[in-house]
């Protein structure tokens, strides 16, 4: 297993099948009149028995044709301060896609509290389908909840290109994953502002992801009928 500890980050590595490829955004400065397409869209069953659900995809569509969002926090750990956050874009012709934010890992590397304590991994955008951002933590036993955003197209709209920024940055300027300061929340949340005025508790976005779904709530931004936390929570749960 290659080993590297605050090296320069590289996009020119022996991959993992999962993070082989790297998303890309493409899009005209006519936004909202522009066709915009999703490059290296992942779209793995990986339920299935064989090598043959490892595909990619685009999609294609225009920036008003988004029309909301959900926050997924997936907990692999029986710890529940611990979870994965990752969240879905959804179209107004109901198909959807997610953006993850992971530690992209070479092959026969594994992801380890040590090696993204240490910068041991470069930082990877993936776009995927729900389908398999979903199947891989099902496969895992993983306890997923999706959670409903309450927030305007408009602002789902801005957040998505917000986004695809960071997306298409890694493309020519690749940077390094860490478990502290760039992990799979807190880049997420730092755009969060654009949701709410109300401001994301750091302890929660760094140490904490897997209450998301808490902080959340407590902020309203969760579109769902006030029932508290605990329902909410159940009512969510992915079977």
């Amino acid at each position: 297993m290659t080993t590297y500890i605050f090296s320069e980050a590289n996009n020119q590595r022996n991959w993992s099948t999962e993070h082989s490829r790297l998303a890309e955004v493409i899009l005209d400065s006519d936004l909202n009149n522009s066709q915009i397409t999703l490059k290296n869209v992942r779209d793995f069953d990986w339920l299935a028995d064989d090598k043959k659900h490892y595909r990619y995809k685009e999609m294609n569509f225009q920036l008003k044709n988004i029309t909301g969002l959900k926050a997924v926090v997936s907990h692999f750990s029986a710890i529940s301060e611990i979870a994965h956050v990752f969240i879905i874009f959804t179209l107004d012709n109901q198909q959807e896609f997610g953006i993850s934010i992971e530690a992209r890992r070479e092959q026969g590397e594994d992801f380890s509290l040590y090696g993204g304590l240490f910068a041991k991994f470069e930082i990877i955008y993936l776009i995927a389908t729900p389908e398999d951002l979903l199947s891989v933590r099902k496969k895992n036993n993983e306890a997923v909840h999706i959670y409903p955003i309450k927030v305007s197209q408009e602002k789902a709209q801005e957040l998505f290109l917000l986004l695809t920024n960071e997306i298409n940055k890694l493309v020519n300027k690749p940077a390094l994953y860490h478990l502290f300061f760039k992990n799979c929340t807190n880049q997420l949340v730092k755009n969060v502002s654009i949701l709410t005025e109300k401001k994301y508790p750091w302890y929660f976005q760094t140490l904490a992801p897997g209450n998301t779904g808490r902080v959340l709530y407590d902020l309203g931004l969760i579109d769902l009928p006030d029932t508290g936390f605990p329902d909410i929570q159940s009512s969510t749960l992915l079977d």
